[in-house]
């Protein structure tokens, strides 16, 4: 599955939290560029590995090199542990806004009927992240909340 998230950048501190949020949950955290001109190596994952000049990448994620053995025969499937392999692709927003309808009344309204409407999303340093990750399960929505709470507000003043 793809989700795509916009956010505010830069881009490789949103990373750097979610992978520091990982590497909590898999100690033996091991990534690769998923880059076309790359190796495609797998290493340990170390803090600060991406800097800071990063504005258009993607990374490979493995729990460990179990995980990353059985990839290319599994491809994005949970194994028996309920994890599974995921990719993050980022990069700068290609325009300067964006006219979108939202599912949902974004003034939060409670109790009104919401008829949809075009609003325009404008802003400056906003990047798309692309999460990969398995089917829909309990694993995935936590990959997907934990780039959330790495992209969000909060975690820019961390």
């Amino acid at each position: 599955m793809d989700h795509v998230v916009l956010a505010q950048g830069p881009a490789s501190a949103t990373v750097e939290r979610f992978l520091g949020s990982w590497l909590s949950r898999w100690p033996d955290l091991r990534c690769a560029s998923a880059e076309d001109d790359s190796d495609g190596m797998f290493s340990p994952w170390v803090s600060r590995q991406i800097g800071t000049s990063a504005d258009r990448n993607g990374l490979l994620i493995a729990r460990d090199e179990e995980m990353e053995a059985n990839w290319d025969a599994s491809g994005y499937a949970l194994d028996e542990r309920g994890e599974g392999p995921l990719a993050l692709y980022y990069e700068p927003a290609g325009w300067q806004s964006l006219t979108m309808v939202p599912r949902k009344d974004p003034y939060g309204r409670v109790g009104f009927h919401y008829e949809p409407y075009d609003i325009t999303v404008v802003g400056a340093g906003l990047y798309l992240f692309t999460l990969v990750t398995p089917g829909d399960s309990a694993f995935t929505r936590t990959a997907l909340d934990t780039l959330l709470l790495s992209a969000g507000p909060t975690a820019l003043h961390q």
